[in-house]
């Protein structure tokens, strides 16, 4: 492994730095992420060794997501130019303790589970099912541990909010361990500062805002709680902010000088087509919240890393008065850049609308492009992306999500490959065929759409 000397920047770490500052660097910086099946698909195609019980991998950003940390080695033989860690989970790895039928202490939400089936409950007491494929499985919620608490009168619903069993943020065992057995998250972190050359992106905080609000009381219930029990809701996030802050705190206190950049709590805010709420309910109910979490984080995280920056995640077409809502808020970076979603919030909507303020990662498609596409589709989109977004800087390439069991190692190959080869400073003028180049280009409408009437079909004349 290349050892940093001195006070030298290595130039994977430089080119992510300039990056995040929004400077062009001398290629576009390159990273991964995926789900343990996904990693274990690469290592596996790579001829690397790995840990084939797929249950036993350090439990990875959210207790759920069942996502690992790239290992150094793995970077190393792909020469990507940064990584990510994460705070392990409070009670420590793997998050889950197992449940038997009749002890599950929530009404479920599901028909009730078979007498074999594995219930797991988290450290936020939501009760989920594991759900096995052929490559894996992933965890499914089916219990909602404050479901019944927000129809409850105010007064219940408050007082059930103030004895639940929230999650400690400064558990000593959420950074006892580390994605290296045998060290500490701190000691982890310090060797990939000190003792290679990648730069390190880290993330806090466990749950969030919005999205552990949906795992708390239910994803349907959620969005009629915010005009049927705004008072709880408010009440709940409030708590929730409270957590997000700590968990970054408690991350940041132990490795906040070796963290280059750090990631808030993932959130999804929007569909493939648009937000998941109106504007005024996003500034009423939301913004607040968001701007007390990242404003608080950030103070802190400046007296480990004075230049750290915040990166904000959320899935689908986030509309432009949101995003300059987050950026108000004290967001530096938006991932995880998804293409198929609506033309208004796509990358190349994203640069043109926001590119001078904030940095953006990831941008290559999973949905479609990675597992489904033909190696030249892969490198199609990735010269694509790059024009779209690596102008002036301020792009770090990756998937769109985490890399899945089934996106073939060539197309992995492929995309990085082709982001060093087309991504090298200056980058081309000329656009690429199939980029966005912003012709026709319609923003945003925030009225609701009417649907068509539909005309009645022409009857043969008698």
């Amino acid at each position: 492994m290349t050892a940093t000397i001195g006070r030298a920047i290595p130039p994977q770490r430089q080119r992510t730095l300039d990056a995040l500052n929004l400077k062009e660097p001398d290629r576009v910086p390159i990273g991964l992420w995926g789900t343990v099946e996904g990693y274990q698909h690469l290592r596996r195609g790579l001829g690397m060794g790995y840990n084939e019980d797929f249950k036993n991998y350090r439990t990875g950003s959210t207790t759920w997501t069942t996502d690992v940390a790239f290992e150094a080695d793995l970077a190393e033989k792909l020469d990507v130019d940064f990584v990510r860690v994460s705070i392990g989970p409070s009670g420590g790895s793997p998050g889950f303790r197992i449940l038997d039928l009749d002890s599950i202490p929530v009404p479920l939400q599901v028909p009730s589970p078979p007498d074999d089936a594995e219930i797991n409950i988290d450290e936020w007491g939501v009760v989920r099912k594991w759900t096995p494929h052929e490559n894996g499985g992933y965890y499914e919620m089916i219990g909602y541990p404050l479901f019944d608490a927000t129809s409850a009168p105010l007064e219940e619903g408050l007082e059930i909010l103030r004895e639940f069993p929230w999650p400690d943020p400064w558990d000593e065992a959420m950074w006892q361990d580390s994605p290296v057995p045998g060290m500490s998250l701190r000691e982890y972190c310090k060797y990939i500062k000190e003792e290679t050359p990648f730069a390190l992106m880290g993330q806090g905080g466990r749950g969030g805002l919005f999205e552990q609000a949906k795992y708390m009381v239910g994803y349907a219930k959620i969005f009629s709680d915010f005009i049927e029990s705004p008072e709880f809701l408010d009440a709940m996030l409030i708590k929730l902010v409270d957590l997000e802050i700590e968990h970054n705190k408690a991350f940041l206190a132990q490795c906040g000088e070796y963290i280059d950049w750090l990631r808030m709590s993932p959130e999804d805010l929007a569909s493939e087509k648009t937000a998941f709420m109106s504007l005024p309910m996003f500034e009423n109910q939301l913004v607040p919240h968001y701007k007390r979490a990242t404003l608080a984080t950030k103070e802190f995280y400046h007296t480990k890393n004075p230049d750290g920056k915040i990166q904000f995640h959320s899935c689908g077409a986030i509309p432009e008065p949101f995003m300059r809502h987050l950026i108000d808020c004290g967001v530096d970076g938006y991932d995880s850049m998804p293409p198929k979603v609506a033309r208004h919030s796509n990358p190349a909507a994203k640069k043109r609308q926001l590119g001078d303020e904030m940095f953006f990662y990831g941008g290559i498609d999973v949905q479609e492009t990675l597992p489904w596409g033909t190696v030249e589709d892969v490198r199609a989109e990735v010269r694509q992306r790059i024009w779209e977004v690596g102008h002036g800087g301020g792009f770090l390439l990756s998937s769109s999500h985490r890399l899945e069991h089934d996106v073939p190692v060539e197309n992995t190959l492929a995309m990085i490959e082709e982001a060093r080869e087309y991504g090298k400073y200056p980058l081309p003028d000329t656009p690429p065929q199939g980029a966005d180049t912003g012709d026709g280009y319609e923003p945003w409408d925030p009225s609701p759409k009417k649907k068509r009437k539909r005309r009645p079909k022409p009857t043969a004349a008698a």
